[in-house]
């Protein structure tokens, strides 16, 4: 069987483009298999079809001009169909696309979809937000407002996603609220992996890159048939690389290096002859290491009302005005960064997953599913950097001899600055490093989920109907350690500081729904859709900030009750509960959250002519709450956030132009969106602010998309996708990343870019007999977003609380400016390829440059306690691959 066969199933369907039967639901299709005469016509497939930026599918229809738009095929809606039949806005990208781009996992597939961002956290799982919707939240059990899937079963959390580009055969990118025929709720949309199959035919095929700061990808797949009816599929992949591409600015070392693994084995076995099984195994581990920040400003934090004679020992060093090679965030070098100079910041994360796919056609009419999914992932101590700055050593602290404090205390604290060494930093030796702000990880995330399914289909209608079950259970601690930071060093002596605190969490959340979902065929030219979904979700919460060593449970016992015996033991909670009330104490967090949800679409897809479609839809979608994991002074810093709602309007249209030479997308939507979802602040005793997750009244984002294909040459394609959003608030108030209170209404929504766009050009031309090459270049404009909300607002307001006590908190009102440096400037990626392909022994080489022109861009830009730093993109990288489908 022919290499190209084995990689990824293709469908021939007729397309005389004149009979309107090609966009109904029955196509007439049919298998088939070619010699080396048409291996090359397919090729010319693969290089023209394969590659669209926004419009792929894998099954693509083989046609004797290659030049031409063919019919996509997709499985958005749980059924195959074209893209023309389907009210959604649809993005799909072949196997061979992803791997031409370069696109390794999830993260990646923001540079290639419009209106798709990522950005990564201070502690690990990244954050997806798609049309302006998104959910920035850094811990390792928050959910995303993006679901993600692996044919069709739910990857329950963002930190597992990492992985998922394994031996596919298409990536399906879903725009809309989703959850009508998708397992999980999600408000922004889905993204939908489906992985390569097993074959009865046996077949093989391996890739080997070869890139700068020594890296070594190594991909390769085999499958054919274990016995009549038992067919095997197995892939591995493993990257490393043996240089750091992070230069530190403070001392010789880099950061960066890559070492990850995956495999998958799937077992496809007809059971019976109406009866179909695919069993699928999936590891992945990632031991790279973490990145780093690029410092922009150091920010001094002094503790609440308190008297705080915290030495402010960064202050010196970390200067912008003094010290500026530091600050690396200012500049445009995306190598430079720092890190804790004794420490290596590295993941350690593995995942397995197992799923179990179950169909049974009880009649040609009527179908059942099973799907079955188990997930475990596991964090066996994973490091970041959060501060982006050297630190300093024990022995620096030891041996200041005064400073500031000598000026105003005539050398009388001179010999207390030791005492900002607190806890299990007392003890540390004279080399040691103290960090500015660091993190460690370790914990445990185990989820199952089912679903049950029945498809019937009619002359005249298609409805789908299902129960869903998940219950995932989180079990994650996470370790601050805030060194030298001054607002939590508030005096140098015992009692009156603590650099490290634990955050351990346990959150089991279930959810359980009822779906159906039905196509109307009214006429060959219109189809309604009508869609519903109730879920239940519960959160069962058990949690608190622990002690470490002592030193803020010492501190807590000071400045929360008075210097008395709270009742908190070393190494146990410490946060506080019923602050201020006659029981308050120190204790662990035990609570609930109970929320149910109805959820619809209705939608209508018109074919106006055979080669134009129109639709238009009304969907609500929610994202159930949920619980955060951070330092928690007082108890009500762990208040979960509750569900959040989107309605969204949207039409669109779908033709093929110019004698099926191009096919133009176009659609337009409106999101009115109620009790959006975020990473807050709340005021506290003593620290003024702390982090907490709260939710938007109001706010609504509106766009434009379009995605055109073009042959405007033979052997020349085109693909051009755009996104134009806009988002605003309109009602409600909060904190920004500074700690300011602000009326958010008219700010933008953070990580919403105006305009993204998209543009890949490639060509090919004949070298000799058996010998094609071709060239491409592809580019990605994003226009510049802000990673904070920039308020309509002159004046922050007035925070008071806990007023009348010792540790009241007062912040007048002031003038308010918005932070220019949380805004990213527009940035434009470029990436080329150029290479040859041997037509007659089925291999292909080419050489690759991505960030071609080494544009400096930043996923997010972050106040990390006392530090504002940037997280950067991908620095240039190129390399050379060699790949080939049979041996």
């Amino acid at each position: 069987m022919n290499w190209w066969k084995s990689a990824v199933l293709i469908r021939i369907i007729p397309i005389p483009l004149a009979n309107s039967w090609v966009f109904g639901y029955i196509n007439k299709t049919l298998s088939f298999s070619v010699g080396r005469q048409s291996l090359h016509c397919v090729y010319k497939l693969n290089v023209f079809i394969l590659l669209l930026a926004g419009m792929t599918a894998c099954h693509v229809l083989a046609n004797e001009d290659t030049s031409k738009i063919e019919v996509i095929e997709v499985t958005a809606q749980k059924r195959t169909q074209t893209i023309n039949e389907i009210p959604i806005s649809v993005s799909v990208f072949s196997s061979e696309q992803l791997r031409r781009l370069g696109i390794q996992d999830t993260t990646e597939l923001a540079n290639i979809v419009p209106g798709l961002n990522y950005s990564d956290t201070a502690f690990g799982p990244p954050v997806y937000t798609l049309r302006g919707v998104g959910f920035n939240e850094s811990s390792a059990q928050a959910t995303a407002t993006v679901g993600i899937y692996m044919d069709q079963v739910a990857i329950p959390f963002p930190i597992m996603t990492k992985g998922a580009n394994l031996d596919l055969e298409r990536v399906e990118v879903l725009k809309g609220p989703q959850g009508t025929l998708f397992g999980r709720n999600a408000t922004a949309g889905a993204i939908n992996y489906i992985a390569a199959k097993p074959m009865s035919e046996f077949a093989s095929g391996y890739s080997v890159s070869f890139a700068n700061y020594q890296t070594f990808d190594v991909e390769g797949y085999v499958t054919g048939a274990l016995s009549d009816g038992l067919n095997a599929r197995a892939a591995v992949r493993a990257v490393r690389s043996y240089e750091g591409w992070q230069q530190s600015v403070s001392r010789h070392d880099t950061l960066g290096r890559q070492d990850k693994m995956s495999a998958r084995v799937s077992v496809d076995w007809a059971i019976k002859e109406n009866t179909q099984a695919l069993l699928s195994v999936n590891y992945h581990e990632d031991a790279s290491e973490s990145l780093a920040p690029q410092a922009i400003d150091y920010i001094a934090a002094k503790a609440g009302n308190a008297l705080n004679a915290s030495f402010d020992v960064f202050g010196p060093i970390l200067d912008p005005r003094v010290n500026p090679s530091l600050f690396p965030g200012n500049g445009s070098d995306i190598r430079a960064a720092d890190w804790t100079a004794d420490r290596r910041p590295r993941l350690a994360h593995d995942m397995l997953s197992l799923s179990v796919q179950v169909k049974h056609d009880i009649s040609p009419a009527l179908s059942f599913d099973s799907l079955s999914g188990f997930h475990r992932f596991n964090d066996q101590g994973s490091e970041y950097e959060r501060g982006g700055a050297a630190g300093v050593t024990a022995g620096y602290i030891r041996n200041l001899t005064g400073g500031s404090l000598d000026t105003v205390f005539g050398g009388t604290l001179k010999d207390f600055y030791e005492g900002h060494l607190h806890g299990r930093n007392a003890d540390l030796p004279d080399d040691t490093y103290v960090t500015s702000d660091y993190v460690f990880q370790h914990g445990d995330i185990q989820s199952f989920s089912q679903e049950f399914r029945i498809t019937r289909t009619h002359e005249s209608s298609i409805w789908v109907a299902g129960l869903y079950y998940n219950r995932s259970v989180v079990d994650y601690d996470t370790t601050q350690d805030w060194g030298l930071a001054t607002n939590v060093n508030i005096l140098p002596t015992s009692g009156f500081g603590f650099n490290s605190l634990e955050n351990a969490i346990e959150q089991t959340t279930t959810s359980l729904a009822a779906f159906a979902s039905v196509d109307w065929l009214f006429s060959d030219e219109l189809t309604y859709t009508l869609g519903f979904r109730y879920s239940d979700d519960k959160a069962a919460y058990d949690g608190c900030t622990k002690d470490i060593d002592g030193a803020g449970l010492a501190l807590f016992n000071q400045f929360f009750f008075g210097g008395g015996d709270s009742g908190g033991k070393v190494n146990d909670c410490v946060t506080v509960i019923d602050f201020g009330g006659q029981n308050q104490s120190v204790g662990n967090i035990d609570d609930t959250l109970d929320e149910s949800s109805l959820s619809w679409r209705l939608a209508v897809n018109y074919q106006w002519r055979p080669s134009t479609s129109l639709f238009a839809s009304y969907s609500r979608g929610f994202k159930a709450g949920s619980y955060p994991s951070l330092a928690a002074i007082v108890a009500n810093q762990l208040d979960p956030v509750v569900q959040e709602q989107l309605d969204a309007y949207e039409i669109g249209v779908k033709t093929v132009l110019a004698d099926n030479l191009a096919q133009l997308n176009v659609s337009a939507f409106y999101y009115d969106y109620k009790d959006k979802q975020l990473l807050t602040k709340k005021t506290i005793p003593v620290f003024r602010t702390a982090f907490t997750l709260g939710n938007i009244d109001k706010s609504y984002v509106q766009g434009l998309e379009l995605d055109l294909q073009w042959f405007p040459i033979e052997d020349l394609y085109i693909n051009a996708a755009v996104s134009v959003l806009k988002s605003k608030v309109t009602e409600g108030n909060g904190f920004n990343q500074l700690g300011q209170s602000l009326d958010l209404s008219g700010s933008p929504l953070p990580f919403t870019s105006e305009v993204q766009a998209n543009l890949l050009a490639r060509y090919e031309w004949d070298v000799q007999s058996n010998f094609r090459a071709f060239i491409a270049v592809d580019g990605a404009f994003t226009s510049e977003f802000s990673a904070d909300f920039q308020a309509d607002a002159t004046t922050t307001n007035l925070v008071a609380d806990f007023i009348g006590s010792p540790v009241e908190v007062f912040i007048p009102p002031e003038p308010y400016q918005y932070d220019e440096r949380f805004t990213q400037p527009n940035y434009l990626l470029l990436n080329a390829r150029v290479g040859l392909v041997n037509l007659e022994n089925d291999w292909k080489v080419y050489a690759w440059v991505k960030n071609l022109t080494n544009e400096y861009y930043v996923s997010t830009v972050v106040k990390n306690n006392e530090m504002v730093a940037a997280y950067p993109g991908m620095t240039r990288t190129f390399g050379v691959t060699f790949e080939k489908r049979s041996f």
